[in-house]
């Protein structure tokens, strides 16, 4: 609730009243007795704290939330340590050009993916003052959903501390989120699939089809209405690529739904070269042939598709890997 587990809201009260954990769940379990059980044990906790005076919010305002709380539609703050590093990238929307920067950032809860648009920030990640290993206290970040998975995205109006005093981050080892790198999930048998697994998988691209382009917002992706983007009305109108595909594990075949940037990791070519496939579709062919026997090491989510009756992997994140590389994680 509001960021905060029962444990941590207990403590807190421990910590500000001077009072032993088991004076406080009595205190708790008496508030739900009293409402009768129409409250949770987080919400009966609060309001515990409340009647004490305690302002609970002070930790969240201090540093931050944990990343598994993190949730699409909120602008907060977290504490992390950076556990890996994208390069800056450019890019070109409409009449808007600029530079995007990204890296993973964990704590023992979780991973999440920052993504930085405001090139002041990114000029941290070009000089070398965000790098693996850095502990950052991000504010005022804005939480999104991007295909399926958690993003925090920070422009002009948020900040990041580096290193502050006294702060130190151990980074649990998650088990297979949506939030996670592919290289962190287990490799899996498209064979085994089960719709709603989030999985990597390392496969050959046996066919890929025409791409297709939908309008959507600059600045999440999204479809756009006649009246714009509902969640960023300043947002410009952006052509983005959706790109079907077979691919093949050794195990199994399905079929493959790339969006975006995705598009062009998979097809080996520039944003720009993608986008130009909108109005000249002859120049797919060439990119086509360069694609096919392409090997990848692949994360997505199995989603189903009941119009057709089959299992499609909506492809997150795309790497180019050795297979003997990738054989070698088998074995072990």
């Amino acid at each position: 609730m509001m960021g905060l587990t029962l444990a941590e809201i207990i403590s807190t009260i421990q910590e500000k009243a001077g009072l032993s954990e088991e004076d406080i769940r009595q205190k708790i379990t008496a508030k739900r007795d009293k409402l009768s059980g129409f409250v949770s044990e987080e919400g009966a906790a609060h309001i515990v704290a409340n009647e004490l005076g305690i302002d609970l919010m002070e930790s969240i305002r201090k540093h931050g939330i944990k990343i598994e709380k993190l949730t699409p539609g909120m602008r907060v703050g977290v504490t992390g340590k950076v556990i890996k590093m994208y390069d800056v990238r450019s890019y070109q929307k409409a009449e808007r050009s600029g530079k995007i920067g990204s890296f993973l950032l964990g704590d023992e809860t979780g991973v999440v993916r920052i993504v930085i648009w405001d090139e002041n920030l990114i000029a941290k990640i070009e000089n070398g003052e965000i790098k693996q290993d850095t502990i950052l206290k991000i504010d005022n970040g804005g939480v999104k959903e991007n295909n399926g998975y958690t993003e925090m995205h920070l422009g002009n109006y948020s900040t990041i501390e580096m290193n502050p005093n006294g702060v130190t981050i151990e980074v649990k080892q998650m088990q297979q989120t949506a939030t996670q790198d592919p290289e962190q999930i287990a490799l899996g048998k498209l064979s085994e699939a089960k719709p709603g697994e989030t999985m990597s998988i390392y496969g050959t691209i046996v066919q890929v089809f025409d791409p297709r382009f939908y309008e959507g917002c600059s600045e999440c992706g999204k479809k756009r209405t006649e009246q714009g983007c509902p969640t960023h009305p300043n947002g410009t109108a952006q052509h983005i690529p959706i790109l079907n595909f077979f691919v093949d594990d050794g195990h199994a075949g399905m079929r493959g739904v790339a969006f975006r940037e995705n598009v062009a990791q998979m097809l080996q070519a520039t944003p720009e070269a993608v986008a130009a496939l909108k109005d000249k579709p002859e120049g797919f062919e060439a990119l086509k042939a360069k694609t096919l026997g392409n090997q990848y090491l692949m994360t997505g989510r199995i989603q189903s598709n009941e119009m057709y009756n089959r299992s499609e992997f909506m492809v997150r994140n795309i790497h180019e890997a050795e297979a003997k590389t990738i054989l070698a994680k088998f074995l072990n």
